[in-house]
This record gives structure tokens, sequence and C-alpha cells, in this order.
């Protein structure tokens, strides 16, 4: 007998345990889950997430947002794709997939319910799923989203740093402009890291005040308050670059189970002064994640010139620069559904 359970019904510790029968990234903690709602209050997004169980036992793990884009609902988040379901780890590739069409008739009868115009869903390259984007291509899904012109959307794959090789090797593979980079700026610059050991409030503070000072408003302070969380939690930390007792630059990763995204980074620039916050940042967070034992960073999306998409100078130097650390190619797979009788 197959039942669903939503998310909210779960006790932050409960949703905790339930992770532990699962493979999973920061995706799917309790932590983001409530965050991707706090980011996207303009869109009144609501959490529609849910946990699929099998004669008691937990067989799928299953993000899901309803959020209203131009006036019509959607599955997305912020209008990205989301996560797409997690399996338990102990089960068979045959088992998973048996489930999966239930999953996809679940999906579309929420989607249907609520009158969404379409459904959006992310492979995430640290994971090892128990079934092919083919599973949701044979359901009517489609490879390519093309609208908003968005960078991610214009990528099938991400970066992937593996951190298994040791720190010497893993720099030499490193650009040559970069290390130049890193090493310029590590002789004039001071490192401050913000970790669940380290947190200030203080300090937090400067980097909250420096973040509005280069992007501006486009974070809601309850945002910043679940960064607070996540710090404090262990799921997040943060690299500051500090030159004339001065923030200039700072980089946040987001960490779990071993695994790590580079998350955001934000930069003061001085034309007068030959400093690098972000790459000398990206390195410190590298040594960082490999002294705590972490496997695998995503350093994000790589984009090349195609016939399908216009790649801008801005996002081709985006993926030039992440292409630069010594990353695999690792599937990056985002898949859309259009609902036509809605």
């Amino acid at each position: 007998m197959m039942e669903t359970k939503f998310f909210s019904n779960y006790s932050l510790v409960d949703w905790s345990d339930l992770l532990l029968n699962f493979d999973s990234t920061i995706n799917y903690t309790s932590w983001f889950l409530n965050y991707v709602e706090i980011l996207n209050t303009s869109s009144e997004i609501q959490n529609h997430t849910f946990v699929l169980y099998a004669e008691n036992i937990p067989i799928a793990i299953v993000p899901l947002y309803i959020e209203k884009i131009n006036n019509t609902l959607q599955i997305s988040m912020g209008q990205e794709p989301i996560y797409a379901p997690i399996f338990n780890k102990n089960m068979s590739i045959s088992n998973s997939k048996k489930y999966f069409n239930y999953l996809i008739k679940k999906i579309n009868d929420i989607a249907l319910q609520n009158k969404c115009l379409l459904a959006r869903f992310h492979y995430s390259p640290l994971l090892s799923y128990h079934f092919l984007p083919i599973e949701y291509l044979n359901s009517g899904y489609v490879e390519g989203i093309f609208y908003p012109d968005w960078y991610i959307f214009k990528s099938k794959f991400s970066f992937v740093l593996n951190l298994a090789n040791n720190k010497e090797y893993i720099f030499n593979k490193i650009r040559k402009g970069h290390r130049s980079n890193i090493r310029q700026t590590k002789k004039i610059a001071n490192l401050i890291v913000i970790d669940a050991n380290s947190f200030s409030t203080e300090i937090f503070n400067r980097y909250v005040s420096l973040y509005y000072k280069v992007k501006g408003n486009k974070r809601n302070f309850e945002a910043f308050k679940l960064d607070e969380i996540a710090i404090k939690s262990g799921l997040q930390f943060i690299m500051i670059c500090e030159f004339d007792n001065k923030f200039v630059g700072a980089v946040a990763f987001h960490t779990y189970s071993n695994k790590a995204r580079y998350n955001s980074s934000i930069q003061l620039y001085n034309d007068n002064v030959r400093i690098h916050p972000t790459h000398f940042l990206l390195w410190s967070g590298i040594e960082y994640l490999k002294d705590k034992g972490c496997e695998l960073l995503e350093f994000g999306e790589q984009v090349v010139e195609n016939k399908q998409f216009k790649v801008s100078l801005k996002e081709k130097n985006l993926s030039h620069f992440k292409s630069g650390w010594g990353c695999d190619l690792i599937s990056n797979i985002k898949v859309q559904k259009e609902f036509k009788n809605v």
C-alpha cells in the first residue's frame, strides 16, 4: 500500500532522521526547503513537498513548489527547476522505476488540480539518481527551457571538483592565471571564516552590509536570518576577504553529507589595487572543504555557444572563469512539461 506525507507534517528532527535513508544534498534538507519559500515570497510560493511511503518504508522524497508567475501558476522555485525526486538509497534501480510512474501521476494531478501551466525539474550533478531523465521524457517532459533567458537554462553540464585528490594536485590543475591571482591576493589580504565554530554576529552583519552594498536590496532580511541558522547548523560557511581593514569580497558555500556547492559571491572592485578576492576565497574554500573531508564541490553550470541559445559575453566569461578550476563536467539536465489543457 502506497501513501504520501507532506513535508509540513514533519518535525525538524523527524525530517533529519528521514534523510538518513537517502543519498541527498543540502537541497533536500528542511532548512533549504524552508529557505526556498523565504526567497520567493514575491511569487506567493507554496510548498507541496511530499514523501512517498510503501508499507511504512520511505520510498522517495519529492520537492515540489507552486508559485505565481505573470498571474499564472507553475511548478518551479523562483522560475528555476525544482530538484528531482530522490529514492531510498537501499532500493534497487528496478524498484525505483516501479514507483516513478506513480510519482509522475501524483505530480500531474497536483499540477492539474492547481491549474499549473508547467512543471520544471533539475538533476543535481552531485547525485547519482536511481533513474535517468528518459523516465521524465517518456512522461511528456522535454529537455530545454527557453524562458526566461537565463544562464542556468542554457546549460546541460556543471563543473564539479573531485576533492579526493590532494591539495597540491588540485592547485596545479587550476588555470595558471587563477593560481597567480590566488598567490597575489594571499600576500596582501586577510582571510576571515564564518562557520559553526567561529560565528560572530558582528562579522556576519558586516558581511550582510557588504552584500547590500554590492548587490543592492535583492534579498530580504529573513533570508539572511536563515543563512545565520544554516551557518550555525553546519550547512553553510562564508569566506571573507579583508583588505586595508575593509571587507572587499565574500564567497558563500553550501555543504551537506560531504557534498558542497559554490552558492554565491560578492566583490568590491578597485582598479588601483591588484587584488582578486573571488579567486582567493574559492581556493580557501577548497582547502577548508578538503580539511573537513568533503568529497565533491559543484562550481555551477557551463554554457557554450549553440544554435538553441544566444550566449552573452558576460555568460561566456562566467563559464570561462568556472572552467579554470580543474573540474569535471557532469550532466546537469533540466526538464519541463507544459500542461496544455490548463
